[in-house]
C-alpha cells in the first residue's frame, strides 16, 4: 500500500508486486474476520494474520520511499552532486487518502451504530485508517533523517519504540501507538538497499521458508491457548493492556512480536515467485485502493446482517469468509476503479507537480 511510481532507485519489482497481493489478500481477510465471535479456529486465523501482514507492508513501504527524493540539477559548481529534494505528495497524498477514509468509514460505522454525527476527529484514529495517518508522518521524518547514519535512526526507533509503551498517553492520537510502535520495520525497509534485500532472500531462501512454515504452524495451533495474553501487542498497543503480571516484560515481549513478524515477513518474500503472474501481479501494484474499499465492504456486510449467516462455530463457514475475501481482493483491482482511484487520489495535485 503505497505509491505506485516506477521510478529509480526502485522501479517496479516484481516479487515485491506478488508479495503485496499476498498481502492485501490478508488484510482484507483479517478485517472480514474481525467481527466474528472469537473460536479457536477463527481466532488462530485472525492472530496469524496480525502478526505480520502490517508489518511487512510497512517494510515495504519503508523500501519504496526511496522515491520520495528527487535528484535536482547542480545550480553552480558542475563537480558537486546535485541535492535530493523531497517529494512533498509524499507527505501530502497519504494525509489526502486518510481524509476521505476517515470520512468514508465514519459514514459505514456510523450506519452500523444507527447514527451518524457530524463530528469527525480527524486527529484520532485506531481503525484501518491508521495506517495512511502513520504513512504521512513516516514520510515526514524523511528529509531530517535523510542525512544521519542508518544505525543510528533503526536503533532510536527501535528504542522509541520499546520505551513508548509505558507512556500512557501514546494511542490513538495520530495514530502514535503504531506511527511509533511499527516505525523500524518503516526504517528498515527504508534504509535497505535492493541489492542487499535480494541477496539475503536468495541466499537464504529455504531456511526462511521452513522457518517461516514452522512458526506459522506453531501460532495456527497454539494462539488461543498461548498467545491471547499478548494479543494486543499485534497491534503496537499501549503495554497497559497487558496483564498486570506482564507489564514489565512488555519490551522484551515486543521484541518477540517484532521478531516473529519478521522471520514471517522473510519468509514470504523469499516464498513468492520471482517472475510476473496473471492478474496478481498487477492486483499487487494497486493495493491501496483494494486497503481503502474492502473495509467499507465489510462495514456494509455487517449493516445489512451478513454476519448474523455466518456460523463461526462451522470451520467451513470461516474458511467461505476467506474465499469471499479472495474474491473481493480480486475485484477490488480491477483497472476501471484502478482509473477512478487514480483520478480521486491525484485531484489536490493536479494543478502542480510536487
Amino acid at each position: 500500500m503505497n505509491h505506485t511510481e516506477s521510478t529509480s532507485p526502485t522501479s517496479r519489482i516484481v516479487y515485491l508486486d506478488n508479495a503485496k497481493f499476498l498481502l492485501i489478500f490478508l488484510v482484507t481477510a483479517g478485517h472480514f474476520i474481525l467481527p466474528l465471535e472469537s473460536t479457536r479456529f477463527s481466532y488462530n486465523i485472525y492472530f496469524f494474520i496480525y502478526t505480520f501482514h502490517m508489518p511487512c507492508f510497512i517494510f515495504l513501504s519503508g523500501f519504496l520511499a526511496k522515491n520520495a527524493f528527487r535528484t535536482a540539477a547542480a545550480q553552480n559548481n558542475e563537480d558537486e552532486l546535485p541535492p535530493a529534494v523531497f517529494r512533498i505528495k509524499y507527505l501530502l497524498e497519504p494525509l489526502w487518502l486518510y481524509f476521505i477514509f476517515k470520512l468514508l468509514t465514519h459514514l459505514t460505522e456510523g450506519l452500523i451504530e444507527g447514527q451518524i454525527t457530524f463530528y469527525i476527529d480527524f486527529f484520532t484514529e485506531s481503525g484501518a485508517p491508521w495506517y495512511l495517518l502513520s504513512l504521512s508522518l513516516w514520510h515526514l521524518t524523511l528529509p531530517a533523517l535523510k542525512e544521519q547514519k542508518p544505525a543510528a535512526v533503526l536503533t532510536g526507533s527501535i528504542i522509541l519504540a520499546l520505551l513508548s509503551g509505558y507512556q500512557r498517553s501514546v494511542g490513538s492520537f495520530l495514530a502514535m501507538d503504531r506511527t511509533l510502535g511499527f516505525a523500524p520495520f518503516f526504517y528498515a525497509g527504508y534504509y535497505i538497499k535492493k541489492e542487499s534485500l535480494d541477496r539475503f532472500l536468495t541466499a537464504y531462501r529455504r531456511p526462511l521458508i521452513a522457518s517461516a512454515l514452522a512458526l506459522s504452524a506453531l501460532i495456527g495451533l497454539t494462539a488461543w491457548d498461548l498467545l491471547w495474553p499478548v494479543y494486543r501487542l499485534i497491534f503496537s498497543s499501549n503495554y497497559s493492556h497487558l496483564d498486570p503480571t506482564l507489564y514489565l516484560a512488555g519490551p522484551a515481549l515486543r521484541l518477540m512480536v517484532w521478531a516473529a513478524a519478521a522471520l514471517l515477513s522473510a519468509g514470504l518474500l523469499a516464498a513468492v515467485p520471482r517472475k510476473p503472474l496473471p492478474v496478481f501481479t498487477v492486483i499487487g501494484q494497486r493495493t491501496l485502493q483494494i486497503y481503502i474499499l474492502h473495509r467499507l465492504i465489510r462495514d456494509l456486510m455487517q449493516y445489512f446482517g451478513l454476519y448474523e449467516l455466518v456460523n463461526v462455530h462451522e470451520k467451513s463457514n470461516v474458511i467461505g469468509l476467506l474465499l469471499l475475501a479472495f474474491l473481493v481482493t480480486l475485484l477490488l483491482g480491477n483497472r476501471f476503479l484502478y482509473s477512478l482511484f487514480c483520478r480521486v487520489k491525484d485531484l489536490p495535485f493536479r494543478t502542480s507537480k510536487a
